[in-house]
């Protein structure tokens, strides 16, 4: 089959000695690809034109296109006109244009009414987008708009204009969310101290110790970790090394690449893109690429950036009419480090700079690094262009760290601090802590902090003192109703934005979470190896979407087939219409036996991420024993696990 931007463009089919060519072959061809012994293969740079004029009698048949005739409008009667005119008065719209061509030929008339009224049609909706706009900040903009949305005629890009508000707000809103991420991490760090400060307070009254209770300052500043020194020119941490880096089997492909890079600039890997969750080292590595081409090449000149700062000078630059000085920045440099470029998603206006910044650095040579908490393709509304320039290079990805790369970070950390840790000790801390490298210092740091200020030696007993306060646990929520039993607290609450792996022999587990965290409002959607009429009769699940994960046909019931792509598309178009809900998938292991654990890996993580930037939780119902142990853990690496006995 020979297809030309995705369209077939001709047909051949030969089983033994029976040959078909056109749309009889396309059909055949069709057909075989459903057949298991069917092998497919894919090829590129191909000599279209050539096998199209020699196999010509291949070329597939196009209906003919109709062409309409054009229609001469009839001419509108002038009392319609003249009252269309009021209407549109009464509603605001200047009718100037029309109001000019009153004395002119009924045929002038007409077009300019019926010109009118589309530019109308146009108007009305993009001034229902601009109603539900928030502007603020943008209130001098909309009120521009609105002026010109009076005017259809004279302004007929008037949705285009809107449509760059729109996204203007978007990425306000995107950068005032990351700005609420923040605070609430401070707000966390603070609570944290306040846990702590009131714990020594607890054990000295409890001891009936005279000794000073440190202050909430002392406590923070013993706790918190300072900012490393950056760089004014380079804007580099001049703390983040190779030689600081501590290397495991989940980074060491990563570690590896980027060392590469740092020792072979634009010749090893160019860009180089280093994708992890938050707290796992990306940012480490690339101010450590940096680091190294600027203290090992001769007047190197290197600039690490966040996407966020990028966007920023870019908007200031504009305003100021720096332009120049800012692409000169940007562009002369031998090594860019861009880092979080998954909040490109919100910063459209960002995208055509950045575009040709890095076919500028490209073609002449110099080193890009990115980094990322997702791949390209999966950032929402990053110009394709974007994509695919960005995975021209290497991808690196960094897992969360394995228990043994986790003991290894806190060894390092304690030596630095010149504080002696027992093994036991540090084994249990780092069991405590698995996903994120930053918690595991955190937690770290509190006990430390907690020693030194009780004087205490650090033992297990004083580690789990301070790691299993309630700041550890997930909030919890009530127990549904249908519950008989009373759970620990810490398997009792789920949280939007998170996602579960409840591994249980049946899915009563699941469902009961499931309905209870619906019980708060939102929406739920159900995809399930059970008939959809048990599921709701034996779970008493409110009236919510549920698929039957099967490939039968002929059922009443909702059905889904086990194809990954179309299970994706189907759980984020449910997540578009409602802002708050709960997704649950019962049937993981009939997904791997119906395209492969890899395939089925990749389709987990794609739902992990949309559901961390919402307001949704995703709950996943396994029995342990219907994969493979390897593959389990894996699985329990990516989400929270909840296993029920």
């Amino acid at each position: 089959m020979l297809l030309r931007g995705g369209n077939p463009e001709a047909s051949l089919h030969q089983r033994e000695d029976a040959q078909d060519r056109g749309r009889t072959a396309l059909k055949k061809v069709w057909q075989d690809s459903y057949d298991e012994s069917c092998i497919l293969e894919l090829h590129a740079r191909v000599d279209m034109d050539g096998l199209v004029r020699e196999y010509a009698d291949a070329v597939l048949e196009r209906a003919s296109k109709v062409v309409k005739k054009t229609r001469v409008p009839q001419a509108l009667d002038r009392g319609d006109i003249e009252k269309q005119l009021r209407i549109w008065k009464e509603r605001s719209y200047d009718v100037s244009a029309i109001e000019a061509n009153l004395d002119a030929e009924p045929s002038v008339l007409t077009a300019s009414v019926l010109a009118m009224r589309e530019a109308v049609k146009k108007a009305d909706t993009a001034s229902e987008v601009l109603a539900g706009l928030e502007v603020s900040g943008f209130e001098s903009r909309a009120a521009i708009l609105r002026e010109k949305l009076r005017d259809p005629i004279r302004h007929p890009d008037i949705d285009a204009e809107v449509e760059l508000l729109r996204e203007a707000t978007e990425s306000m809103r995107r950068v005032e969310s990351r700005r609420k991420l923040e605070r609430s991490r401070e707000r966390d760090f603070k609570e944290r101290t306040k846990k702590v400060l009131e714990l020594i307070m607890k054990q000295r009254r409890d001891a009936k110790s005279a000794a000073p209770v440190p202050s909430s300052e002392e406590v923070e500043k013993a706790l918190e970790e300072p900012a490393p020194p950056r760089d004014a020119a380079t804007n580099l941490a001049l703390a983040f090394t190779f030689e600081g880096f501590t290397v495991g089997e989940s980074n060491r492909f990563a570690h590896t690449a980027a060392i590469a890079v740092a020792k072979q600039p634009a010749k090893a890997y160019n860009p180089l893109l280093i994708t992890s969750g938050p707290g796992l080292g990306k940012t480490h590595l690339l101010h450590a690429i940096g680091n190294y081409i600027a203290s090992h090449v001769d007047r190197a000149k290197v600039l690490y950036l966040t996407c966020e700062a990028f966007g920023t000078g870019l908007s200031e630059a504009r305003e100021k009419g720096t332009l120049g000085a800012f692409r000169e920045r940007v562009r002369g440099v031998d090594c860019l480090l861009i880092d979080d470029i998954q909040f490109l998603s919100g910063m459209p206006e960002v995208h055509e700079e950045l575009f040709h910044a890095f076919n500028e650095l490209h073609g002449a040579e110099k080193q890009i690094v990115l980094a990322s908490d997702r791949p390209p393709k999966a950032i929402a509304n990053l110009d394709d262009r974007l994509v695919s320039r960005f995975e021209s290079g290497l991808v690196a990805g960094i897992e969360p760290p394995e228990l043994s790369t986790r003991v290894a970070i806190l060894e390092r950390r304690s030596r630095e601090a010149k504080v002696t840790i027992e093994p036991d000790v540090v084994k249990l801390i780092a069991g405590l802590v698995e996903n994120n490298v930053r918690e595991l210092g955190g937690a770290l740091n509190r006990v430390v902090a907690f020693s030194s200020m009780m004087g205490r030696p650090i033992t297990e007993d004083l580690a789990r003192e301070v790691l299993t306060e309630p700041a550890f646990e997930a909030p919890p929520i009530p127990a549904p109703a249908v519950a008989e039993r009373v759970e620990p607290a810490v398997l009792q609450g789920l949280t939007p934005g998170r996602s579960y792996l409840v591994e249980e022999e049946r899915p009563l587990e699941a469902f009961r979470r499931f309905a209870a965290f619906l019980g708060g409002g939102g929406g739920g959607l159900v995809i399930t190896r059970t008939n959809p009429k048990r599921v709701r009769e034996t779970y008493g699940l409110p009236t919510e979407r549920v698929l039957w994960l099967t490939d039968r046909e002929g059922s009443a019931e909702d059905r889904i087939a086990p194809a990954l792509e179309r299970i994706v598309y189907e759980i984020e178009d449910f997540m578009s219409k409602q802002p708050r809900g709960a997704v649950l998938i019962d049937g993981i292991e009939y997904l791997v036996s119906n395209n492969s654990f890899d395939a089925v890996l990749k389709f987990v993580r794609r739902l992990l991420d949309a559901i961390s930037e919402s307001q949704y939780t995703l709950i996943i119902s396994l029995g342990s024993g219907t994969i493979k142990e390897q593959e389990l853990k894996v699985l329990e690496r990516e989400m929270e696990v909840i296993r029920i006995p």
